[in-house]
């Protein structure tokens, strides 16, 4: 059967974390056919799967009739009274030593510069082009009513939403402004980077909800730790949702450049936290928001992902960018916007304070990976093991626990489910008919983890169905005939398939670092148990900055050992693994193995292992690149700025100058992976912190033990 994209393999509504935040008796709607938006205005906003079949649509003008006939009811008013006059900016004026006449037109021109002017007649407009726009760059833009019906229930208590997407494309910032005026909401304050107030686009953006912060506002950054501005800032967000204004931003800070979620940052969502916390509004929801785009309409960053420096946007910039997305027509494919269950702060706060409070977790020695600090087990968020948990560590959780929420409910697209067969199973020629059962076999296993692809239903929909849906999307890197499908041998092609194949990632993150300490061993050696779980809470510690193992109120060692017991990996029939008691015959169904040892089941066992292992093997490549450069000659002696020293390593490793006991993969040279490779070297203390953002060549010899447990890690003879 062909794609049925409106369709879904989960049933229910997500019900979020349920340790955190269980339903009790609340009751889970079932989730229907997902709506097209592109659609309402043919019907008159009737939600398009819903209609009686007989009645056809009313084409003539209807975006036009349905934009003016669409009302925007709620009202959204200017703060600049309440924020100048408050309190918080009140006495950073008065501590400040210059002239108080002097801060206050400071404080006006701060205000200026940051403010949203939200004007009804603009976003009507507004909302009539993006009609066009929309339908030129997608098939369908999709989402689930019941979802949006969550949403309206929670806007009625007169309690604030603070909307906390996931960041994949410009059109992110339209997206959730767009729906919430099809389902009647409120339109959401939406914070946006100082570099998109370009002159001439400022104020329209303005005019649609957009407020403009100075991209880092940390207190260490000399644009941004101007304490009037700041209070301005902070006092700005509060005012905004103290008038029950929805707020939405991105935790992540900016776009994610490799396709999977960044580490969140603490600026904005902190001030919301101090904002109920010291009791200026009483509460607010959090809801995370993701996406999924079969492409982005700007591509892929291909001159970034080489350590190129990103040009700063311009006028000129954007119109070449909206000429550039709108050559090929439907070039995003099908989108589906996903908003999880709101969930008050209030609750936030005192959940995942009791739950950092009981998982607190001493320093661990490393027996197989060399590091100096306790590994990112069970509080990744955590940087201390004091007896209480402060405000930053719970801020910290709060953000982490958000995003990795929206990763999680964020559905897998056909493009990913082929670009990831490609990568982690045939780099080289494989017939069409093996690729499409191991499609349909890929999917079922997203549906086991509990995930959804894009159009699939299990065991109907064919793997032909989703082969044939992405190769019209992955052209440029795949070469496609009648009988065999293999990837262009090129830098680019592998840079877009691994773009799209690491939104996967999240699904089989845990499995992919236990596979890959699995299929380090020699096959058939007798595996045990203890040195497998250590192996991989080590290579999780390692891996901290590229993916988000767990939520803040998880044990990743529970979660190590469920995966390997007989409920999963070690299931005496159907597991991967077999464990020594099953080999002589003991094993019963309801025995958990958590010692001894495990042996890799046959040769297709071992075959599925090494799928899961080549998920993240570009990703300890790409730390081993890193790791051989720093002590290598071909590292400057003295400190040159990372970005400098990522795009050198990009250059050399493309142009094979870096001598390499392996073979590195095509999309393992790329500036994020080495960005985060030179983070995670800097936290563990292996390369040296004095200068910010600099690096320069190590003599630490923890590094050569990390390099040597990374070429076992990846197999070097």
């Amino acid at each position: 059967m062909d794609l049925d994209v409106e369709s879904s393999s989960i049933s229910e509504l997500r019900s979020h974390c349920e340790s955190c935040f269980p339903l009790m008796d609340e009751f889970v709607p079932i989730r229907e056919k997902y709506v097209d938006l592109l659609e309402f205005s043919n019907f008159n906003g009737i939600p398009y799967p819903l209609i009686d079949p007989t009645k056809k649509p009313r084409r003539f003008l209807a975006d036009f009739r349905y934009s003016w006939s669409i009302p925007l009811s709620h009202d959204y008013p200017l703060v600049e009274r309440e924020v100048l006059s408050s309190a918080r900016v009140q006495k950073v004026i008065k501590k400040l030593k210059e002239q108080n006449d002097e801060q206050k037109n400071r404080a006006v021109q701060f205000f200026t510069e940051i403010t949203a002017r939200l004007s009804k007649f603009i976003c009507k407009c507004c909302a009539y082009v993006l009609y066009k726009v929309f339908r030129r760059l997608m098939n369908k833009l999709l989402v689930c009513k019941e979802e949006m019906e969550q949403l309206k229930r929670a806007e009625e208590t007169g309690v604030p939403i603070v909307y906390l997407p996931l960041h994949r494309s410009h059109l992110d910032y339209l997206l959730i402004t767009w729906c919430n005026w099809h389902f009647g909401l409120k339109l959401p304050h939406i914070a946006s980077g100082d570099n998109l107030n370009l002159s001439g686009l400022g104020w329209l953006l303005r005019a649609t909800g957009a407020f403009f912060i100075r991209r880092r506002v940390d207190p260490d950054d000399e644009r941004g730790k101007d304490q009037l501005y700041r209070a301005i800032l902070h006092s700005y967000i509060e005012q905004v949702l103290g008038k029950n204004m929805p707020i939405e931003f991105f935790l992540e800070g900016t776009r994610s450049r490799f396709g999977k979620v960044l580490t969140p940052k603490n600026g904005l969502i902190s001030n919301v936290v101090e904002a109920v916390q010291h009791g200026f509004i009483k509460d607010c929801y959090l809801v995370p928001v993701s996406y999924t785009y079969d492409a982005v309409v700007e591509g892929i960053f291909l001159h970034e992902l080489m350590g190129i420096p990103k040009v700063r946007e311009s006028v000129f910039g954007v119109f070449r960018g909206i000429f550039s997305g709108f050559r090929k027509s439907k070039q995003c494919g099908v989108v589906r916007m996903h908003y999880g269950r709101p969930i008050r702060l209030t609750e936030y706060l005192s959940t995942i304070t009791a739950s950092l409070s009981n998982h607190r977790t001493r320093p661990v020695r490393m027996t197989k990976m060399s590091t100096s600090f306790s590994y990112r087990e069970l509080v990744p968020w955590h940087r201390t093991h004091s007896e209480t948990v402060d405000d930053r560590t719970m801020i910290r959780a709060i953000g982490f626990h958000v995003v990795y929420e929206a990763q999680m409910m964020c559905s897998i697209s056909p493009v990913t489910v082929v670009s990831c067969l490609i990568l982690a199973k045939w780099r080289e020629k494989v017939s069409r008919s093996t690729f499409e059962q191991d499609c349909e076999w890929l999917c079922e296993e997203i549906i086991s983890e509990g995930g959804d692809v894009v159009g699939y239903q299990s065991k109907r929909t064919k793997g032909s169905a989703i082969a044939n849906y992405a190769f019209e999307k992955l052209q440029s890197c795949l070469k496609i005939t009648d009988d065999y499908i293999a990837p262009k041998e090129t830098h680019s092609s592998f840079i877009q398939l691994a773009y799209n194949k690491n939104s996967i990632i999240c699904r089989f993150s845990i499995k992919s670092a236990i596979a890959m300490t699995i299929v380090s061993r020699p096959p058939g050696a007798t595996l045990s148990f203890d040195e497998i779980v250590e192996d991989t809470l080590s290579l999780c510690d390692w891996l901290q900055f590229e993916f988000l193992f767990c939520r803040p109120c998880d044990n990743l060692r529970e979660l190590v050992h469920n995966v390997l017991s007989n409920k999963e990996w070690a299931h005496p029939r159907r597991g991967l693994l077999m464990s020594e008691i099953e080999e002589d015959g003991f094993l019963d169904a309801g025995d958990f193995q958590r010692d001894g040892t495990l042996r890799v089941r046959n040769v297709k066992s071992r075959e599925t292992l090494q799928f899961f292992a080549n998920l993240i093997r570009p990703f300890i490549q790409s730390l081993y690149l890193v790791s051989s450069f720093v002590v290598s000659e071909r590292c400057s002696a003295d400190p040159i700025s990372d970005n400098e020293v990522i795009r050198s390593l990009c250059q050399e490793s493309l142009a094979g100058k870096i001598e390499l006991p392996f073979s590195p993969l095509l999309e393992s040279i790329n500036s994020d992976s080495f960005k985060n490779a030179l983070r995670i070297l800097k936290d563990k203390g292996l390369l040296s912190r004095n200068l910010p953002n600099s690096t320069a060549r190590s003599s630490n010899s923890r590094i050569y033990d990390l390099i040597s447990n990374l070429e076992r890690v990846l197999e070097v003879k």
